[in-house]
């Protein structure tokens, strides 16, 4: 199997895709009780906390071509602020504007956060993609790594129109967290989520939801709101 080199939008769709489905579908499928009480549970959780901190691999998987793409990534959120690491690229959220710092470039694009959200852009989501949008399907234990966590399945509402068909969720029900989503693709290509490191209530470093040029000197800043 080859493995790929992520570009720049790569890289963005591999985190990106996760939130593609969680926009303005209203609840009209039935989902299973036991998987709607342990993702409020996990939900609430998530609420609870100021900030989260995270730590994630994500691997695109493409078996018709026969390849694996693998992007290292680390998540700061607070509330809808958020700052995403992808390697050298960097995503900035302050709620309001988004900053895409593109180093290769040496380029920030500048946008309307509520423009990104609406293409399915919110990484500030990501540990709670379940709330709006989806069926929810209790699929019981599941064993990741010799451990036994808690399958849930999220199967999209407007399926049709969507790039893919179901998001595995694997809960950790005892500490109430996400361990690991699998993106089951249309096109039979999957992404695979897998957080090796989650802290509520961390420190976030100084700064992190504003984009500072000052830090980034010579950059040119495209800015996509006007």
């Amino acid at each position: 199997m080859t493995r790929l080199t992520s570009t720049p939008s790569a890289c963005l769709s591999l985190v990106f895709v996760l939130s593609i489905s969680a926009l303005s579908w209203s609840s009209l499928a039935q989902s299973d009780p036991a998987a709607d009480a342990l993702l409020a549970e996990v939900s609430a959780a998530m609420k609870g906390y100021s900030t989260v901190h995270a730590e994630y691999v994500s691997t695109m998987i493409d078996r018709q071509s026969d390849f694996e793409m693998e992007q290292a990534g680390e998540v700061w959120v607070a509330g809808e602020r958020y700052h995403l690491q992808l390697g050298e690229y960097t995503i900035i959220s302050d709620g309001m504007t988004v900053w895409t710092y593109e180093p290769e470039m040496g380029e920030c694009y500048i946008d309307d956060a509520e423009v990104i959200a609406e293409d399915g852009i919110d990484p500030a989501k990501m540990f709670t993609i379940w709330e709006d949008g989806f069926k929810k399907v209790f699929k019981g234990d599941a064993t990741l790594d010799g451990e036994t966590f808690t399958r849930i399945d999220l199967h999209p509402e407007g399926a049709e129109d969507k790039g893919f068909h179901t998001i595995q969720c694997f809960i950790d029900a005892e500490e109430l967290e996400v361990v690991q989503l699998i993106v089951k693709g249309r096109e039979g290509t999957d992404v695979v989520y897998r957080i090796a490191s989650f802290e509520g209530n961390g420190l976030v470093p100084e700064g992190a939801f504003t984009f500072d040029a000052a830090k980034y000197p010579g950059t040119t800043v495209i800015d996509n709101r006007f």
